[in-house]
């Protein structure tokens, strides 16, 4: 099987959901991973790691705005032992409004949402270094500019001394530092035209430190459905993009870029104004085909493979089943998902 990866976004039980990386491990795909929006992410890869065998498991992503680097190192040695070094560990910075709505409970805290580039840095910075003193039986010490550390005495014992880490990032600034840093990046809603840009931008990163670019793994989250019936696929793709598009502003920000900025606002307003039928309706099939996989298996590893030619080194597949409508719990999801997986393991 070509290398393949599968990122989750939950819309079953917890248990269910375990049921669907056991599946992806024994048809050969080569990682999975979880948004953190869904569940506990660490509690939830441990779980899989115990259930598994071969599967690398990932999360899609922890933000570094809800976790501090301690229990960030702290949660991914956990993960990263009981899994024998199969752990992955995805950080992104979020954006602000989810940052707003989910996580400032308290205020002030977890952190204000300042300087996320750099936060991003210590925390990959600060994180590897927690995980290296553990192994080594060492103190450690770090002096950011947001983070200061002083013989801090992690009491982990860590599998290994290193664990890769990549971004979910859709800015150019971010592929610039995982050029420079970190271990690969993964963006989702990425139009093959966008490939080029990333992989230069992450050149740029690696050449500020003398770094091969080919070192960092440029991967992709790919919504993906899969039926034989076309139009049913290409129904819920539509649906996964008008969902982001209306749901944050972070994100019809991205799709300005790319030149959708007034079909994203016209969608915005119509969802707001409860017509969820009428904003999908903006998104045209060019606009899908764009930035998701539909249609027949047949097809959609044709488009998969495209994606691969342009230099996505490993595809993502972001399963939406064909009735997919929503990210709410849905009775359908596991079945559907599960056909999926087997539709294009190889």
């Amino acid at each position: 099987m070509d290398r393949l990866g599968v990122g989750l976004w939950g819309g079953m039980p917890i248990n269910d959901l375990v049921d669907v990386v056991k599946l992806a491990d024994r048809r050969g795909y080569e990682a999975a991973y979880i948004i953190e929006s869904f569940s506990d992410a660490f509690c939830f890869l441990a779980a899989c790691a115990r259930e598994t065998e071969q599967i690398l498991l990932g999360t899609g992503v922890a933000t570094v705005f809800t976790r501090n680097p301690t229990t960030i190192a702290i949660a991914a040695a956990t993960v990263d032992s009981i899994s024998e070094g199969r752990f992955r560990l995805g950080l992104g910075v979020g954006h602000r409004e989810i940052h707003l709505m989910r996580d400032d409970v308290e205020k002030h805290r977890p952190s204000p949402f300042e300087r996320p580039l750099l936060r991003l840095r210590e925390t990959t910075e600060l994180t590897r270094a927690i995980i290296k003193g553990a192994y080594r039986g060492e103190l450690v010490r770090f002096d950011g500019e947001i983070f200061h550390v002083r013989d801090y005495e992690p009491w982990l014992g860590p599998y290994r001394d290193n664990i890769e880490i990549f971004y979910g990032a859709l800015a150019e600034q971010t592929f610039e530092l995982a050029g420079e840093i970190a271990d690969g990046v993964a963006p989702i809603f990425v139009p093959l035209d966008f490939v080029p840009v990333m992989k230069e931008a992450v050149a740029r990163g690696a050449a500020r430190v003398g770094r091969d670019p080919a070192e960092v793994e440029l991967a992709c989250y790919l919504p993906t459905s899969v039926s034989d019936d076309v139009e049913a696929a290409k129904l819920a793709a539509k649906y996964d993009v008008a969902i982001h598009m209306s749901s944050y502003h972070y994100y019809r920000t991205y799709f300005d870029r790319r030149g959708k900025g007034d079909i994203a606002r016209q969608v915005a307003e119509r969802v707001e104004a409860g017509n969820m039928e009428g904003a999908v309706d903006l998104i045209d099939d060019e606009m899908a085909d764009a930035v998701t996989v539909y249609g027949t298996p047949e097809m959609c590893r044709e488009k998969i493979d495209v994606y691969r030619a342009a230099g996505i080194t490993l595809p993502i597949i972001f399963p939406l089943y064909p009735g997919f409508r929503s990210y709410l719990p849905n009775p359908m999801a596991r079945d559907g998902i599960m056909h999926i997986l087997e539709s294009l393991a190889g």
